[in-house]
């Protein structure tokens, strides 16, 4: 559930995309996006690469204008005014290797206009939340990636952003450099701030969003609450290595007691069910030759994913290929 803004924001929705769509040259890119951000909020775009999570980033921070249908921010068009009031942090570490991480933050707090004592506290405050305080005085040549990660964060919300942009903020990161961002992130949201964040990592998002939007092939396919998403699954989800499993075998199963829907995937089956210690013998009793592979584990928003756009993220990568 959102929290209310606070007193330094205003009610003006931070961004707002109506029947948004960019081209890519080759074809790929989104279309028919409509999307709305609150104050105080953390929005998950969920997909894998390619399905088109950058590309409604990229609009919403004003990199790319979108081609068809509008962008709101702060309920004008993008302008230099809506550019002081965002914070954005790119895929890959956009740090100078022969800058300290001090230089790195007061020439990013002077581009922004803070005056010098504004932007020494902010620095420190920053730092310290961060876990990076001791580090300082070093070059970013000399930081892990995950320090590196930490300090784009901390230079993203220098300037006091509204709007805070996020592409994979924690890919490929060790889990204290994750937990360091998220918890920042989770203080500048009872703060007010709204956050959107891309990502492809299902526990995340169940973990950290307020809302999750699902992206697949270009266009928004689901928009909940991640509790919402996930409560018409069953217990527990079961993938099955089943290569030669056909569509007698899927409506079969579909008519089994404690079963919920059963889909196929490329080399077996999905499924979800209300107890897999009474499914799982059943399915050896029938069909135990023909499953070389079983895996269990408690129903969450990867299944959810699973069901509602057909194909696991792994398989909608190489489908966008």
């Amino acid at each position: 559930m959102s929290n209310a803004p606070t007193n330094s924001l205003d009610s003006v929705l931070p961004a707002k995309l109506s029947g948004a769509a960019f081209a890519w040259p080759g074809g790929r890119g989104v279309s028919d996006i409509d999307l709305t951000v609150r104050h105080g909020e953390v929005v998950t775009l969920l997909g894998p690469n390619g399905a088109g999570k950058s590309t409604i980033l990229k609009v919403l921070s004003g990199e790319i204008a979108p081609q068809d249908g509008d962008v709101s921010i702060f309920g004008a068009p993008h302008g230099p005014d809506a550019r002081r009031r965002i914070g954005l942090v790119l895929q890959e570490p956009s740090t100078d290797d022969l800058m300290t991480v001090q230089e790195t933050l007061q020439l990013h707090g002077r581009l922004f206009g803070l005056r010098r004592a504004e932007l020494n506290r902010r620095s420190t405050e920053l730092l310290d939340s961060l876990g990076i305080a001791d580090r300082a005085h070093d070059r970013c040549e000399a930081l892990s990636g995950g320090l590196r990660r930490r300090l784009d964060i901390a230079r993203a919300l220098l300037h006091h952003p509204d709007l805070l942009l996020l592409d994979e903020p924690t890919l490929a990161l060790d889990p204290d450099s994750s937990d360091a961002i998220w918890e920042t992130l989770r203080q500048r949201v009872t703060e007010g701030i709204a956050v959107v964040v891309c990502s492809n990592d299902t526990a995340e998002a169940e973990a950290h969003a307020n809302r999750v939007v699902m992206v697949s092939e270009g266009r928004i396919v689901a928009e909940d609450t991640p509790r919402n998403l996930t409560s018409e699954l069953r217990s527990d989800a079961l993938e099955l290595d089943w290569p030669d499993a056909d569509d007698d075998d899927v409506a079969a199963l579909t008519r089994w007691p404690g079963v919920g829907a059963v889909l196929r995937s490329d080399g077996g089956l999905h499924m979800t069910v209300d107890s897999s210690a009474e499914v799982v013998p059943r399915l050896f009793e029938s069909y135990g030759a023909q499953i070389i592979g079983l895996r269990i584990h408690g129903s969450s928003l990867r299944d959810a994913w699973f069901q509602i756009v057909g194909r696991p993220l792994a398989e909608d990568v190489e489908k966008r290929q």
